[in-house]
């Protein structure tokens, strides 16, 4: 029984180190394009395949993923470093697990491409909008504390990064002191890591990494052993797409392409280049709710209007009479913001498409 034990104990571990970066969102993306195959046959031919918008954002992910996990392969034996942890009995994951000298790095890939990058106190900007990506980066930080702390019996630090790919522009406005998530330019990271001071002595760092390394402390994943189909799936995917020109540097060394990721085919690297800027689905539908809101106005309204045929109906004029300011007010604001926002997406999308040409 010791022994079936053991066996089981090192596949887990065997399957988790040797998780690829990008696994979790090339899984996603293969599943979002198949869907949208589905739907849209043409999509997919015996000659070529078109990404759907909905995969694009999951396709350049596993690929920022892929060229990070590329960099932190550059950090000597004496760091230990894990992709795609997943963590609890959902899809979560940690892209990237990286314990060292300086001490527990659980790190977040954000590719934005061109963007310029923002950083507040309490939120990441990109192009003037708002993310999520401070706060979700701490959660999953404090939850890999957690787990390494309950495992080693002492308190484990974990120092939240998100390593931004190919921003045009960071600018962090934090004070030092502020600063409880690292925000930090893709290309700097190994740098960055390797000049940050010790927290823990070595030896709890190997107490750590003997933690770290066994499936139970995260999640132990059904699918965590079939990885390499998956990344085999999405590498005949990058196959048939291309790597947009700008998008990777490093990716094609770690996903083998049969086709250079500098030619792509031309219908499909247009396809890719035109997807990032189609906001027309989005105003759409900003557009839609509205009117929406406007329709439910102007009803209330009319109604308010109407002769009074019994009491409890004279109560809706009564109602509205009280609440007319706040309406009208309110279709006001619900106005102008639709169309700010859709000024903004606008002028957001031509100016990326400027940055492409």
């Amino acid at each position: 029984m010791r022994d079936a034990v053991a066996r089981v104990d090192f596949a887990g571990i065997s399957a988790l180190s040797s998780r690829p970066a990008g696994y979790a969102v090339a899984l996603k993306c293969l599943q979002v394009q198949a869907d949208a195959e589905d739907l849209d046959p043409s999509l997919k031919t015996d000659k070529r395949v078109t990404l759907h918008a909905d995969a694009w954002s999951w396709y350049q992910g596993a690929l920022g993923e892929i060229e990070v996990g590329e960099m932190l392969r550059s950090l000597g034996p004496e760091w230990f470093v894990r992709h795609s942890v997943p963590i609890g009995a959902g899809t979560k994951d940690v892209d990237h697990l990286v314990i060292g000298p300086g001490g527990v790095f659980g790190i977040n890939t954000k590719h934005h491409q061109g963007s310029s990058v923002w950083v507040g106190d309490h939120v990441l900007r990109v192009n003037n909008a708002n993310t999520s990506h401070l706060r979700a980066a701490g959660n999953d930080s404090l939850d890999v504390s957690r787990r390494l702390s309950s495992k080693v019996a002492f308190p484990v630090p974990v120092t939240p990064v998100i390593a931004v790919l190919n921003a045009g522009h960071i600018t962090d406005r934090r004070s030092p002191q502020s600063r409880s998530v690292s925000v930090v330019d893709a290309r700097k990271l190994v740098a960055w890591l390797r000049i940050q001071p010790a927290q823990l002595s070595p030896t709890k760092i190997e107490l750590i990494k003997l933690a770290a390394e066994e499936p139970q402390t995260w999640h132990v994943d059904p699918r965590a052993a079939d990885t390499l189909r998956v990344m085999q799936r999405f590498e005949r995917l990058v196959a048939r797409v291309g790597v947009p020109r700008a998008t990777v540097q490093h990716a094609t060394s770690a996903v083998k392409t049969r086709r250079p990721a500098s030619r792509p085919t031309s219908r499909a690297s247009a396809q890719i280049a035109t997807q990032p800027l189609s906001v027309l689905p989005d105003i759409i539908r900003l557009w839609f709710v509205t009117a929406l809101i406007i329709a439910a106005i102007l009803t209330f309204r009319s109604v308010a209007n109407q002769p009074c045929l019994s009491p409890t109906a004279c109560i809706v004029p009564a109602v509205y009479l009280a609440w007319k300011p706040f309406l009208m007010l309110g279709g006001v604001v619900v106005v102008g913001r639709t169309v700010i926002v859709t000024i903004r997406r606008v002028s957001g999308a031509g100016g990326s498409a400027r940055r492409r040409k």
